[in-house]
């Protein structure tokens, strides 16, 4: 009997409007959700790969920079060889020897290599005051006999 009064017609339809309405509100919002979620996955996973490449170059710069270290500490341990470091000194920077009469021991007493005479003669005791009011010369590493100058 409702749908026969004329009143009640435009009710039921503007119900059925407003159903419809809501559906198509919530179907948008829904396809919007989804879309978003869908973009979302596809950022995370495309940062997802760009982070995947970056782990692989510092991995192979990883393994790179040990093989280096590897060749480095095997390159230290024959720099330490005392036969190659001779070789270099006598063939490449061409040292000498030392003569013992230029090593000193540091702490050890130093003996004199000539010995006075016994008598000084007056200019060579003139010439030995003027040297005891003179300043010592300096003590370099080459008048020690270290560090490895030429003679």
């Amino acid at each position: 009997m409702s749908a026969a009064m004329p009143g009640n017609r435009p009710v039921a339809e503007l119900m059925r409007a407003r159903r419809s309405g809501r559906f198509v509100a919530l179907w948008t919002l829904a396809v919007f959700a989804t879309a978003a979620a869908f973009v979302l996955y596809l950022a995370l996973r495309s940062r997802a790969v760009e982070l995947g490449y970056k782990l692989g170059r510092a991995r192979a710069r990883q393994a790179q920079l040990r093989e280096t270290r590897r060749v480095l500490q095997v390159e230290a341990v024959a720099y330490r060889n005392p036969e190659r470091i001779e070789a270099v000194a006598k063939g490449v920077l061409q040292l000498e020897e030392v003569p013992p009469q230029r090593t000193f021991v540091v702490g050890a007493p130093i003996e004199p290599t000539e010995r006075p005479a016994t008598k000084p003669t007056a200019a060579v005791s003139a010439s030995a005051s003027a040297a005891s009011l003179a300043p010592p010369l300096p003590i370099d590493d080459t008048t020690l006999g270290v560090g490895g100058g030429r003679p």
